[in-house]
């Protein structure tokens, strides 16, 4: 965040990168607090504040970044807190009666034997920088030029431009000029400016607005009108094709943010419907285990129903066909009879068995059963005309009795099998059988 905040201020975009560097500050403040951290995170706050113009919020987080810097030991963090300070010195000599020139020195000059002697050239170079424009800050109000003041900022700048590798950067070009134009050195300041154009890139249109900038103002010192004039065309030239580039780079910047964010929309809008797909998938296969349990449940009692009716249908065809059977009425040996009488009794687990035999196929009747049902006649003596049989009742048993089916009974009644069904329920249970 801070990283990101740093860019959006170089592209001027303030407001951003402040939102930005105090969301990493909140960040920094909260769970296990990092001092470290918050030291940066006001930095860049300080930093950016001096660059938008906030010089008292600058100073304000500056001050805190020194603080937290001496008691985390934090060299460096002070360093560039006390550059920061320095700078805001030198910025703020608007009259002559509360400039900052001395206490901006003492700054940079902390600063510099803070960063010196690790060889933090960055920082070195850029208070050395800064040391030489308050020393002409000095000289601003004064209304005969101070040699000595005059001397030391021209030290600084050498010393400046020695650890800046001896290149000519947009910051030394601002110091050199204002230095330079200070002593009324016209001439090597527009050779320096010279020398700065011709090692800048015809692409870096910043640097060469600069340049031609401090051209137009020494040629016109020069009384050069022609070349002022040409420098001046340069300069609007090149001003404008900045703008349009620094214009494009933000355009460019907000139409990367606009792709990223149509990106990440796009994922979390596929991660939600690949997770409702997920969902639905799931609860479908729950409801299909579900179907498939509950539909093997139901056929395991449709079958279990089925096998219960189709016995209970079985054994009551069997009851009905033999509850009075021919057989034994044909009988007349007395004998005969109660040799079959006295065959021995099934236990309950066998005429189960015998029954279930007989629900499997049309099978003939086994004697066996045969003689179950005679002595259960017989024993309980029923008789049917004593059990509130009515005349319908009485006609099924008697048709029964001759061997007929349920359908051919119902043909000779003019009943529906169904009925006759019914019928021979009703006899079952006044029979208690």
């Amino acid at each position: 965040m801070l990283d990101e905040a740093e860019r959006l201020t170089s592209l001027s975009r303030y407001d951003e990168a402040a939102d930005l560097a105090f969301e990493a500050l909140k960040a920094s403040e909260s769970g296990a607090a990092d001092r470290t951290l918050q030291a940066k995170s006001h930095l860049t706050l300080s930093k950016l504040f001096l660059q938008a113009s906030r010089d008292s919020l600058s100073w304000e987080h500056a001050c805190l970044v020194e603080d937290m810097a001496v008691g985390e030991r934090e060299d460096s963090l002070r360093a560039a807190a006390l550059l920061v300070k320095g700078k805001i010195c030198s910025y703020s000599n608007l009259k002559a009666d509360d400039n900052r020139d001395d206490e901006g020195i003492g700054y940079l000059e902390k600063a510099l034997s803070i960063a010196e002697p690790r060889g933090w050239k960055g920082i070195s170079a850029e208070a050395c920088y800064f040391l030489c424009e308050l020393y002409v800050n000095k000289n601003r109000w004064n209304d005969v030029l101070d040699p000595d003041s005059y001397r030391k900022a021209g030290e600084w700048l050498l010393k400046a431009e020695e650890l800046d590798g001896g290149r000519v950067s947009a910051r030394s070009l601002s110091t050199r000029m204002r230095y330079l134009r200070q002593g009324n050195n016209t001439r090597d300041a527009i050779d320096y400016c010279l020398r700065f154009l011709d090692e800048s890139s015809e692409t870096d249109y910043l640097k060469r607005y600069q340049g031609y900038d401090h051209l137009t103002v020494l040629y016109l010192r020069e009384k050069n009108f022609q070349a002022a004039t040409e420098a001046h065309q340069n300069f609007v030239y090149y001003a404008q094709m900045y703008m349009r580039q620094k214009g494009d780079d933000i355009m460019q910047d907000l139409q990367v943010k606009y792709q990223t964010e149509l990106k990440d929309r796009k994922i979390k809008s596929r991660s939600t419907l690949a997770l409702l797909f997920g969902l639905f998938l799931l609860f479908s296969l729950a409801a299909i285990v579900q179907f498939i349990r509950l539909n093997r449940q139901i056929s395991r009692k449709n079958k279990s129903i089925e096998a219960i009716a189709r016995s209970r249908e079985m054994l009551f065809a069997v009851i009905a066909k033999d509850l009075y059977d021919p057989a034994l009425g044909a009988i007349k040996d007395s004998q005969t009879l109660d040799f079959i009488r006295k065959w021995p009794t099934m236990s309950e687990d066998e005429i189960r068995n015998r029954c279930a035999s007989l629900s499997e196929g049309d099978a003939p009747m086994d004697p066996s059963v045969v003689k179950y049902i005679s002595d259960l006649m017989i024993s309980k003596k029923k008789s049917l005309g004593t059990k509130g049989l009515s005349a319908r009742e009485l006609e099924i048993i008697t048709l029964s009795k001759e061997g007929l089916s349920d359908k051919q009974i119902a043909e000779k009644l003019f009943l529906s099998v169904r009925t006759v069904s019914n019928h021979k329920y009703r006899i079952y249970s006044k029979l208690e059988v």
